[in-house]
């Protein structure tokens, strides 16, 4: 069954757990002071249409989350919320993150979260159960139900950003180590642009959640907790921005040093280029056969040759040296 949880929360705080999702609608319709909570797990198409006729769930809601791939959001159709939100995890071993999609639809008396197969699915559970059991924040209320799974889902990242802050020492501690980092840095560096993608729009919408708060009745205590919230998201930008920033400035000082290393190949080469020209001057003078060469009748002029050009070649080896050339 792709339904995962169905529950009834009515106004005495009490839980009630269904054995269907029909079973659940039913619950509502004959206790409509009661919140109906369900979670569907790679819905079907039936199954989305049968929650949007249950519910009276907008069609563009329902069509983003059929066809997932949402930016994270928050809109409101009428007195419901329609949230896509993405929990993330991080393969240390590969280091690529994991980004998973959760859709909720929140009305005045129903909450109901569809998450793809392979998604965030126990996070949602772990977070509602959470909820269930904390009846000072009124679990009954559709919005404490939607606290609790930002909540969860930015509590997620802080560990992700741990992971990626010593992915990135790594990298700086191997960065003069002279071996090829560009391509490591250059992959974290994307995996922290689509973590940015997936952090940077929930603060423009807890904005939203809390600016209309007093309109659609948020409860009062909720204001502090959407609060906390949106301020571990901004410290997660702000962490984000700091990666970043020092993945530039990583591979712009593995650019450098690499274009350093190639310099010096480059000065070794040319030393032992010029080294190596001046035997081949001499030999090239002498073996050119002239008939008038006073050297060709003298008895020292093939020591005195071969000493040339050790003395020349280490006149020269001696210089470069001193130049830090070779």
């Amino acid at each position: 069954m792709a339904y995962v949880l169905h529950a009834l929360i009515d106004r005495e705080e009490r839980v009630h757990d269904q054995d269907s999702a029909e079973s659940t609608v039913e619950a509502l319709r004959a206790s409509p002071e009661s919140t109906a909570c369900l979670v569907v797990e790679d819905a079907s198409e039936e199954e989305l249409q049968g929650l949007t006729e249950a519910f009276d769930l907008h069609p563009l809601a329902v069509e983003d989350a059929s066809h997932g791939h949402q930016r994270p959001k928050l809109e409101r159709y009428g007195q419901a919320l329609f949230l896509a939100a993405h929990p993330i995890s991080y393969k240390d071993g590969s280091e690529k993150l994991v980004i998973a999609e959760v859709h909720a639809f929140i009305g005045p008396n129903y909450f109901v979260v569809t998450v793809p197969k392979g998604g965030a699915s126990e996070l949602v559970m772990t977070q509602l159960r959470r909820a269930f059991k904390r009846t000072a924040l009124e679990p009954h209320n559709p919005q404490t139900l939607l606290y609790f799974l930002l909540d969860g889902v930015v509590d997620g990242y802080e560990p992700v950003l741990m992971d990626l802050e010593e992915d990135l020492d790594e990298i700086e501690e191997n960065l003069f180590a002279g071996g090829n980092t560009s391509q490591r840095i250059y992959e974290l560096f994307n995996e922290v642009v689509k973590f940015q993608r997936a952090t940077r729009p929930l603060s423009y919408l807890l904005d939203l959640l809390m600016r209309g708060a007093d309109k659609y009745g948020t409860p009062q205590q909720l204001h502090p907790h959407f609060r906390d919230v949106k301020d571990h998201v901004l410290r997660a930008i702000e962490h984000l921005d700091s990666l970043r920033s020092a993945l530039q400035n990583a591979l712009t000082v593995d650019s450098t040093l690499v274009g350093q290393r190639q310099n010096d190949a480059m000065k070794r080469l040319s030393s032992w280029a010029a080294i190596l020209v001046v035997p081949t001057i001499i030999a090239g003078i002498y073996g050119m056969n002239f008939e008038e060469m006073p050297e060709l009748g003298w008895a020292l002029g093939y020591p005195f040759a071969l000493g040339l050009m050790v003395v020349i070649s280490g006149i020269l080896y001696a210089l470069f040296k001193k130049k830090n050339w070779m």
